[in-house]
Parts: C-alpha cells; structure tokens; sequence
C-alpha cells in the first residue's frame, strides 16, 4: 500500500516487451478475455478493456480464465475492484464487483481452486459502522455461480498493524504484507489446517531485504514468490524491478533472482501476479504513447473522457502479461 516510487532515468532501454498502443488479436468468446496468448514476449492486456486510462494494479481470473477481478487506483485516492466475465459467449461491460465500490478495495487474488477470493480492505469489522483504522484481509466464497458475503480473517492475520496484498496457494497458505509497530513492512504467511489458518510467521531476511517489503505474489504451487523491489543493485535504472525467489521442497528460499528485461525495463511498476494454472505472469508496467496532433473529427468533453478512459494512459500504469517460462529460466539447479 505504498504509492509508485517513480525514478527519471536519463538512459532508454530497448526492452523486449512491446509498450506500444498496438491492437491485439482477440477471440471474443475466449479466456483471458478473448486474448491472443502472449508466448515469452510480453504484451499489454486487453487494451481498452482492463488496460485503460486508469490506474490498474492486480489482476486475478478463475480457474477456467472466464471470470476475472482487478483493482483500480482512482486520482480520488481511491481504490476499487472491477470485474468481468464471460457470458453467452461475449464478456460482459467492466464494472464494480458486487461487494465493491464503497469503501477502498484492493489486491483482489482468487484461490487456485476458484472457490475462494482474497482482498485487502478499510471497511468496517467487528460490527462497527466506521471504517477500520487498518487495512485488513477480507475473503469470500464461491457461492455456486455467485459469490458471497465477505469476511475478515481472523487475528492470526488481521489487527495490530496493516495486513494487506494477499496472494493465495493452492494448499490455502496465504501470502502477505504485515506492517509493524517499528515502522517495518515484512512479507508473511499464514497456513491453513484443518480449516483455519495458523498465527503468521515472517519470510526468512533474504526475501525480506529491507524494513519496508510488500506486494509479493506467491506461485499456486508455492514453488516461487515474485517479488517487485529497489532495493538490489542490478535493478534497470534504480527504480522497481520484478525478482523471484525459489522455494525448495523442503521450505528453502533461493535469494531474489532479477527476472530479465523480458520484463523489467525503465518502466517497470510494482504489481503483479500468476494465473491459477501457472502459465501466465502479469505485471504491472507504465505504457509509452504518442502525443495525438488531431482527430478525424471534433470531440466534446464527454467524447474525450470517453477516449482518456478507452486508451492506456501515459500518466498511469497498466497491466502486461508473459508465459511463465521467462521465469523457469532463472530457476538456479538446486531449486529444480
């Protein structure tokens, strides 16, 4: 829950990822809403749909890709969750998720399984009217075709400090940032048995590098925890960067690994997260447009919102996704 630590970079790198406002080939009635897969070159996603003239962070689909959720940052200083899904063979118009849309809500991050979904909100627990003083882990269970009711975790995760940007594997161990009377930020976890999940324990000093660490995203095997910093010495102009750690089967973590300019660049951002079948990454990225001179005709004001919203924005960050073998690549022999 940190805002973007944005770094002037006097050098430009070519980066293998195009950040482009190019269309993208689309089969309406598919998964991922209808778009082309983007093999281990990485792509915008869904342009004009997902990736707008908002700010989008985190992005979360159902098992079969036909039913997605993603959070937006307003210039309200607020925090929303959006979704879309597939109906009839056409996905439906944007909008609020059910249970969203009052008070902040972020970091949407569905269960591999599809039947749970974690996020990160201020609203009221405990019966009270008012807002919590902290950011707490709500989740709600697939109901059928609908979901439910949202709920608090417990203690174990929530109160005493923020609990915020759950990502979930498919065992139920939940993954996430907790902030400390000291001021520190660490990245933790809490398992889940016999059907509660445990008091949380803190990653090991090598995955938390610094006193201020979050926005992890954690693999549905829990083989790997993609982690954006800048706080590491090879990080492509100093500012954020995408590094993973490796997690061996016996609880062992590998040292964060940069991933490469696959997906890093000058305009890397801070978000990301994996598809439940572990195929994809999508990554949070700024997107670089060119300046229009003219229309083919005159607009009016509500025109041109209508055109700031449809467009990837050059004053915000959108969503771009890669196949996740850009990642195995990194896998050091002793993690494999």
């Amino acid at each position: 829950m940190k805002g973007v630590f944005f770094v002037v970079c006097a050098l430009v790198f070519f980066t293998a990822y195009s950040l482009s406002q190019q269309s993208v080939s689309r089969d309406p009635a598919g998964p991922y809403l209808g778009q082309k897969p983007p093999g281990t070159t990485a792509m915008i996603f869904a342009p004009g749909i997902v990736s707008t003239g908002l700010d989008e962070t985190v992005i979360t689909f159902m098992p079969d890709g036909k039913e997605c959720f993603w959070a937006v940052l307003l210039a309200t200083e607020m925090e929303a969750i959006l979704t879309s899904k597939l109906v009839d063979g056409e996905w439906t118009k944007p909008e609020v998720a059910s249970f969203s849309g009052r008070y902040l809500d972020g970091w949407p991050a569905i269960q591999p399984d599809g039947k749970k979904m974690f996020f990160h909100s201020y609203r009221p627990i405990e019966n009270k009217k008012e807002p919590s003083t902290y950011i707490n882990i709500w989740c709600v269970e697939r109901k059928g075709k609908k979901w439910g009711q949202p709920k608090p975790l417990g203690a174990q995760v929530n109160g005493n400090g923020h609990s915020c940007n759950p990502s979930i594997a498919k065992n139920g161990t939940l993954y996430f940032s907790k902030t400390f009377p000291d001021g520190s930020e660490k990245i933790c976890r809490s398992r889940f048995v016999n059907g509660k999940y445990l008091e949380f324990e803190k990653l090991p000093e090598n995955i938390n590098i610094g006193k201020v660490n979050y926005h992890a995203y954690i693999a549905p095997d829990e083989s790997y925890l993609i982690y954006p910093t800048d706080a590491k010495p090879d990080t492509i102009c100093g500012g954020w960067n995408y590094y993973v750690s490796f997690r061996s089967q016996d609880d062992k973590w590998s040292d964060l690994i940069h991933i490469g300019k696959s997906v890093n660049s000058e305009r890397s951002s801070d978000s990301s997260s994996i598809s439940a079948d572990g195929k994809y990454l999508f990554f949070r990225a700024s997107t670089k447009t060119n300046r229009v001179k003219s229309l083919p005709a005159r607009h009016s004001l509500k025109k041109l919102i209508e055109r700031e919203y449809e467009r990837p924005g050059r004053f915000t960050d959108d969503i771009y996704w890669i196949e996740t073998k850009v990642i195995e690549q990194s896998r050091p022999s002793e993690f494999k």
